[in-house]
């Protein structure tokens, strides 16, 4: 019996060293609050300086489509008059790429330092793909202007001087035996030359789509097979390139993951309007993303041509370079090599394999 007393004691006073103990305990601190993930990555916003041509067509679709962002790009179009109003843009880092066209301007650009390279097509004109041509007014084709000769002494227009522009003006007139100095030499944007022809103001224009079907539509121009591109440039002509700033092009990586959003962009362009495969998805995003907003217009313009690999014709702008030397445009040391660098377009599409 006093043995019992004893346990039965002893199991009280344990139990109350426990309580005791229990209610002594620190409180555990309370867990951290973890904050969300976002599962959406973040992509790197890249700066496009776009003209809106038909041309762009690439990067249009490339933004539509998700190509840039399977690649952890956002593409940000910025609109620009023309190529050599983004040069200073890409010099002072406020565009990571562009649309060009060769000028005197890029090239003096370059020999001054201002690192930017000439990576891929962004448009040619080419059988079937005519979109640059030389038009002229309709009421003298047959009648005063027979032949290329007969534009002696007749005003011509072109969006930029020292350029691509005129120097295709000058190969179409060398196909008549004419020179450039034989034309009355004018610059207009592309919109005002569809007014000068109708003002008759003009004779004759280098002019690009959209504004060349407008023209054509509105019965103020018309086209002819001297006036085409390729002919005067033996079979493809060189009208645009994509550019990168030198910042972006030493951005391997990123620079690669960018051709590769642009060249399937290209590639679904080449299906649509050469193949005939989802033409009326395109035309959609072109409506969306240009100045053509009427979907029959598509069916009347004159498409760029746009390389699925995105090759440059670079004896098309090695022309354009001569003819800046003979006209004394240009005098300086910088050449094609300096300019070209097509290894970004052969790594996307050796990533995509041969376009089918």
């Amino acid at each position: 019996m006093r043995i019992s007393f004893h346990v039965t004691h002893l199991l009280i006073v344990l139990m109350l060293v426990a309580v005791a103990g229990l209610a002594v305990a620190p409180t555990p601190p309370p867990a951290l609050a973890v904050a969300p993930v976002d599962p959406t990555p973040q992509l790197t916003t890249v700066r496009f300086g776009s003209p809106q041509a038909i041309s762009d067509a690439g990067v249009f679709i490339g933004q539509d489509r998700g190509f840039f962002a399977e690649e952890g790009i956002t593409v940000d179009t910025l609109p620009f008059q023309s190529g050599p109003y983004t040069i200073p843009a890409l010099a002072s880092g406020d565009l990571e790429t562009a649309g060009g066209t060769i000028s005197t301007a890029l090239f003096n650009a370059v020999e001054r330092g201002i690192d930017i390279k000439m990576v891929a097509d962004k448009g040619t004109s080419r059988p079937g793909f005519e979109f640059v041509q030389v038009a002229v007014r309709p009421e003298l084709l047959g009648g005063e202007v027979q032949s290329i000769a007969d534009l002696r002494g007749r005003r011509i227009a072109v969006a930029s001087l020292q350029s691509g522009a005129e120097s295709l003006v000058a190969h179409v007139l060398a196909e008549g035996g004419l020179d450039i100095d034989d034309v009355d030499l004018q610059q207009l944007g592309y919109g005002d030359m569809i007014v000068a022809f109708g003002n008759d103001a003009i004779d004759g224009a280098n002019i690009i789509e959209p504004s060349l079907s407008a023209a054509v539509e509105r019965g103020v121009a018309a086209t002819w097979e001297p006036g085409r591109s390729s002919t005067a440039f033996g079979g493809v002509y060189q009208a645009a390139t994509v550019v990168f700033s030198g910042q972006f092009a030493a951005q391997t990586d990123l620079a690669r993951r960018f051709m590769i959003g642009y060249l399937k962009g290209v590639r679904v362009y080449n299906d649509a309007f050469a193949k005939g495969e989802g033409r009326s998805d395109v035309v959609r995003i072109l409506i969306e993303h240009t100045a053509v907003k009427d979907p029959t217009a598509y069916e009347r313009m004159h498409m760029a041509g746009l390389d699925p690999d995105g090759r440059i014709a670079r004896e098309s702008l090695q022309r354009d370079l001569d003819y800046f030397h003979q006209r004394g445009y240009y005098t300086g040391p910088v050449t094609l090599d300096d300019l070209i660098d097509s290894s970004f377009a052969e790594y996307a599409a050796q990533q995509l394999g041969p376009y089918q």
